[in-house]
């Protein structure tokens, strides 16, 4: 893990995200990205100073924007951690897909407010469509996450296509924390399979994975969505890891159920998305 993106709106929910950068930075010697975008053209800086002074809102937003990010990256919690921030103008969704490509980031770590939480940060519906279009996973955590506790994580998948792919991209996550890791198939009535052939295929991909430590489980549920809440919650799971899409996009593990984590869940979600 080289790089890790962290995108900040200087909220509370951002606050968590940072620290578990700085968290998995100490394990890994990662960098980290901190980036924020303001609302103007994505031209602004291009745009000659004379002109930006006809846009007095843009220009106070940008100088605001590099006080806070300026003062963020000088605090004493980053002693040991190379990070550096950038404040960009335009789209927050274009920008960060931009850099996550651009510095071929390994991971993104996002605030992410729950239910009932203000809607005025901008980690909300941004967030969904980040995680649906990511090219690196995204470890999206509540307020107030205390990132050495990710010490149990479940892997939650219909384990019938080919995982090799979206796995891979979550293993350095995986040795970073140490955690210890449950592959979880939530057995719907309408998603139905007998054990022994879950147990087949989750034997399977345990064996293309020696080096690393994991069990499979399965879990009787009426949907997906509560399942997997109710049992992270039974399991005391410190993190949930799910592919964010699929290739064959059954019904069953697709659109909904990221969301439904995201906003209804206090574990962290860690979201990749295949090709």
């Amino acid at each position: 893990m080289k790089s890790i993106l962290i995108p900040v709106d200087f909220s509370e929910y951002a606050n968590s995200a940072i620290n578990t950068g700085i968290f998995l930075a100490k394990k890994t010697g990662a960098e980290l990205l901190l980036l924020h975008v303001f609302s103007a053209p994505p031209d602004w800086y291009r745009i000659p100073v004379e002109k930006q002074q006809e846009y007095p809102e843009n220009e106070a937003r940008m100088v605001e924007a590099e006080i806070k990010m300026d003062k963020v990256i000088k605090d004493k919690i980053f002693k040991g951690v190379k990070a550096t921030g950038v404040v960009r103008p335009g789209n927050v969704l274009e920008e960060v897909l931009a850099m996550a490509k651009l510095y071929k980031c390994d991971l993104i770590i996002m605030g992410a407010h729950g239910a009932g939480a203000s809607q005025r940060y901008f980690i909300g519906s941004t967030a969904q469509k980040i995680l649906r279009t990511s090219p690196c996973p995204v470890l999206s955590v509540k307020k107030d996450f205390k990132p050495a506790s990710m010490k149990k994580v479940v892997f939650a998948a219909d384990f019938e296509e080919n995982l090799k792919q979206p796995f891979n991209k979550i293993l350095q996550f995986l040795k970073a924390t140490g955690a210890s890791l449950t592959l979880l198939y939530i057995n719907t009535p309408s998603n139905f399979k007998d054990t022994p052939t879950v147990t087949k295929a989750m034997t399977k991909m345990m064996e293309a994975y020696p080096d690393m430590k994991m069990k499979g489980e399965v879990y009787n549920a009426l949907d997906i969505e509560k399942g997997l809440l109710d049992y992270a919650e039974q399991n005391k799971i410190q993190v949930i890891a799910k592919v964010t899409q699929n290739r064959s996009r059954r019904a069953g593990y697709d659109f909904g159920i990221t969301e439904t984590l995201l906003f209804k869940s206090n574990v962290p979600l860690l979201s990749v998305m295949t090709n």
